[in-house]
């Protein structure tokens, strides 16, 4: 069970052991994604330095036991929750710095705010990680079962809540931190962010300990599920002891409303994060038009057309947007004319981060989604839209634009495209 944690998380019942499982090299070696080596041990995810009379690597164990075998203290830089926080059995998974590898241990618990798991190596090492549970790598986290997802110094204990309409982290979710990393590495002051449709609250948080800065930050999460607000409110997303870099002071604002409303309200930003539904329904992808914003959780593209407007059209609107679009989203003419249309205002756009990743469309029933499916030119090349080059549709399962780890021999996923699209407003 977990002690001081919001009512809405639950811990599901743990599944089989899972299984790990290497990659296979593709003959497509010409795709862009990094490849690396069999030996991550000089550098997978960042580690405490050692302490004195220890080498590199190397654990101490605590003395803490659960389902008869024992648990250490991590050599990673696990996030510390308050000493009230426990968590019997959850698993713990890792993204290194690239998130070009997932680690997943099986049995962690937290106990007095430490995260801990079993000695040894993770029980799952997956390279090029495609989805958050790889379920044809052998193994799957239930997405109301209790988790603890690390990635950069910055953790969080998650389960989607029962009753709650916001998603749990995925593979999206750690891309858009990765991209984060180099945008504020260039962004030297930072006052004001703002995670639009937060759902886990992980890019908020990612933000708030990385915006450089003078002075208090303020770090605005906006959803309209009032579940993820009380989420935020908890011990397990402990916003109360984040720290800013060099040591800033946050200033959390948490809102359970419609994020729209806010920002026709107030759109002074200097950074807008976001990683929004961006499916488009058949109605987008087929014509030019837009569907409600309020259409559903997870599929029409209308905040992502609404957050371009917003940068490009705002005279005290944000500096900037990051946020998270796919070649799915592409094929939305509507998306394709507010890109452009951004171009023209005077926006910068650039890609932060590609990431070739799978889409999961078989719930939607045969043929529900063909009007995602690329062209056979959309699958062979990218198209050109307001300085940006962009591959454009879905693949059909086993026909992946890369092959990387030969992923089409591996399960019936569609493959898409993920981008994390920065837009500077036409005054940066």
């Amino acid at each position: 069970m977990v002690a001081s944690c919001v009512s809405c998380l639950s811990i599901g019942s743990r599944k089989a052991a899972r299984e790990r499982s290497d990659s296979i090299d593709s003959p497509r070696e010409a795709a862009k994604q990094v490849r690396l080596p069999a030996d991550m041990s000089d550098r997978s995810v960042r580690k405490k330095p050692a302490s004195k009379g220890s080498s590199p690597g190397s654990s101490t164990h605590s003395g803490s036991t659960t389902q008869d075998h024992e648990l250490i203290s991590t050599e990673y830089d696990f996030a510390t929750f308050p000493a009230t926080v426990h968590v019997r059995n959850l698993p713990i998974v890792v993204f290194d710095d690239e998130v070009d590898e997932q680690m997943v241990w099986d049995s962690g618990v937290v106990k007095d705010g430490v995260v801990q798991h079993a000695p040894g190596p993770p029980d799952v090492r997956v390279k090029n990680p495609v989805v958050m549970s790889n379920a044809y790598r052998g193994f799957v986290v239930q997405p109301h079962e209790v988790r603890y997802l690390h990635y950069r110094d910055v953790g969080i204990i998650f389960a989607r809540p029962l009753g709650g309409r916001f998603m749990q982290p995925s593979i999206d979710t750690v891309l858009v931190c990765r991209a984060l990393v180099d945008c504020l590495g260039e962004m030297k002051q930072v006052k004001r962010v703002i995670d639009v449709g937060s759902g886990s609250g992980l890019i908020g948080k990612f933000a708030a300990h990385y915006a450089q800065g003078d002075g208090e930050l303020e770090v605005t999460l906006v959803d309209i599920d009032p579940v993820a607000f009380k989420y935020y409110q908890s011990n397990t997303f402990n916003a109360q002891n984040v720290v800013g870099a060099a040591g800033r002071s946050i200033d959390w604002k948490f809102r359970a409303e419609d994020a729209v409303a806010l920002l026709n309200d107030d759109a002074a930003f200097d950074l807008v994060v976001s990683n929004p539904p961006y499916i488009p329904t058949k109605g987008e992808a087929t014509s030019s038009s837009l569907s409600p914003l309020s259409g559903g959780f997870w599929e029409g593209v209308g905040l992502v057309a609404y957050l371009l407007k917003l940068i490009s059209e705002r005279p005290s609107g944000p500096a900037r947007l990051v946020m998270m679009i796919s070649s799915l989203t592409l094929k939305s003419p509507a998306i394709i004319n507010a890109l452009e249309a951004a171009e023209k205002r005077g926006c910068k756009l650039r890609v932060l981060l590609e990431r070739e990743i799978g889409w999961k469309a078989w719930y939607a029933g045969p043929a529900a989604l063909d009007h995602l499916l690329a062209s056979q030119k959309e699958l062979r090349d990218r198209r050109k839209v307001a300085g940006c080059k962009f591959f454009i549709g879905a693949t059909a399962p086993g026909n992946s634009r890369t092959g990387l780890d030969g992923r089409d021999d591996l399960w019936g996923y569609h493959w898409h495209f993920a981008y994390v699209l920065e837009v500077q407003a036409p005054r940066c």
